[in-house]
């Protein structure tokens, strides 16, 4: 580190050491003839630079890394310039930029407080709720400033996220941002990441997904952050919460639905039902909490009724016309690739997310709320699916069909747990698990798996991404290290 009363460019003067990462070490300094405090960062790549005899000077430990180093610090002029040109009270600003002792330092505001993370030490227990929201909405709109500007942060978290004695939050270190050309293309720097505030795309360096998203994620997993005081759980321990409001991993007493909600949204595995934009967070927050007043009808005397409710089973997120019909048609399981992995496919059937609807339902909602089937809980029950034969445990409708969450053991070994709606897998978190070991998870629809990830057993490589037929179609395999294969 520079020591104390190094004098940077002539005109800072280092008083103190702040913080590091892995593209520079951070001082507190002090302009040396107006006095005025400032924060400077310093260019200095972990793992390649080092200093030169024990002076100030910034040398490269490997001949063989310095066109490494070059590119990264070209990034990080990049980094400052674009800083500088956003203009927000909630984004660190920018000054100035220099170079000094064979590096490049910029200047930035100085912040009187701490970051969130140490806050949270500090005080020992979560925060509360509406000071939470009150930093929420400080960092998206920080992040919505940043995201217009085709800027992704890519390292969000609560040690990136100063607060100040008056409450002020500010968004802080953007080295690890991405920035995207007009043409989609990427201006690349190495991909960091914080485990347990970056998702899947991230760790997987799957450059080409990343996008406002990413930082949707990590926002997600910083506010259970500060609202428990505990670290966010990792990706794959999401995915193995088979719940339908993810309470297993992501346990939050205390804390509101609507809250709750918003965390469970943002750390969505699949990316593209995250949130997208600023927008729609502050929408989702804004929606009246309160529960909308069933719709009235009128008789021919004008005499206004309540419409009755339809009945609702299986996943209760969908409207019952969404929910699958009274009729299965048979799937085949199948044997492909490298490993033996289950091909679950259902040709014929169109998925639910493109099955249209008439506007005028009325007449048939009051048709079958006169005979409302009732639901009960089974267990081991023999039955039939479109799967195969199997002992079904879970909710099943008045036909006695698996209507809601259950499990189903088949015949030949596997298991299949998740939702089923009229007989029928229907969901966006199915775990396929084969008598192999292997295992499926993702999203069915009408005993149709669409997209998700498949994991082999004995080499830990896993494929991600959409299935056709039941088998892998676009997307990617990874080894069990998460690279690319």
């Amino acid at each position: 580190m520079l020591k104390t009363g190094t004098v940077l460019n002539g005109t800072y003067q280092i008083d103190g050491y702040l913080s590091s990462g892995g593209f520079g070490n951070t001082y507190k300094a002090s302009h040396t003839k107006l006095g005025t405090t400032w924060a400077i960062k310093e260019f200095f790549l972990n793992g390649v630079s080092e200093r030169e005899n024990n002076s100030c000077n910034v040398k490269v430990s490997n001949l063989d890394k310095q066109n490494e180093f070059n590119q990264q610090r070209d990034k990080f002029y990049k980094e400052a310039q674009r800083l500088h040109q956003l203009k927000n009270p909630h984004i660190i600003k920018v000054h100035d930029l220099f170079d000094d002792n064979n590096t490049s330092y910029y200047v930035m505001d100085y912040i009187d407080g701490m970051n969130l993370k140490e806050y949270l030490e500090e005080i020992k227990k979560p925060l509360s709720e509406e000071k939470t929201i009150n930093i929420l909405d400080q960092v998206l709109d920080a992040l919505e400033a940043a995201h217009g500007a085709d800027i992704t942060h890519m390292d969000l978290k609560p040690a990136n996220i100063m607060i100040d004695k008056k409450g002020t939050v500010t968004l802080i270190d953007f080295g690890a941002s991405k920035q995207f050309t007009k043409n989609g293309v990427l201006s690349q720097t190495a991909i960091t990441y914080t485990p347990g505030y970056a998702p899947i795309e991230q760790t997987c360096h799957s450059y080409n997904k990343l996008g406002p998203w990413t930082d949707f994620y990590a926002l997600g997993a910083t506010l259970f952050n500060l609202l428990t005081n505990t670290l966010p759980p990792m990706p794959d321990d999401i995915m193995d919460d088979h719940s339908s409001d993810k309470h297993l991993a992501l346990k939050m007493p205390g804390v509101s639905k609507k809250v709750r909600s918003l965390v469970v949204w943002c750390m969505d595995h699949d990316r593209s039902r995250r949130p997208q934009s600023v927008k729609e967070i502050r929408a989702f927050l804004n929606k009246d909490s309160e529960e909308k007043q069933p719709k009235k009808k009128k008789d021919d005397d004008g005499t206004i009724h309540d419409k009755p409710k339809p009945p609702v089973g299986g996943d209760k997120s969908k409207p019952w016309y969404k929910q699958g019909w009274p009729w299965i048609t048979a799937a085949a399981m199948l044997v492909g690739g490298a490993g033996t992995y289950g091909v679950l496919s259902n040709q014929g059937v169109t998925p639910l997310d493109e099955i249209e609807v008439a506007e005028d339902t009325t007449a048939v909602v009051e048709e079958v709320v006169e005979e409302a089937p009732q639901w009960e809980t089974v267990t081991d029950k023999w039955m039939t699916l479109a799967w195969g034969d199997c002992n079904y445990t879970g909710v099943v409708n008045a036909e006695g069909l698996p209507d809601g969450e259950g499990t189903a053991t088949f015949a030949k070994g596997d298991v299949c747990q998740g939702t089923f709606v009229n007989g029928r897998i229907n969901g966006d978190d199915i775990t396929y698990r084969l008598k192999d070991g292997d295992v499926i998870k993702g999203k069915v629809v009408n005993d149709t798996l669409v997209r998700g990830r498949y994991t082999v057993k004995s080499s830990g490589s896993y494929f991600e991404g959409t299935f056709k037929d039941g088998s892998p179609d676009k997307g990617q395999w990874y080894d069990k290290h998460g690279k690319k294969l």
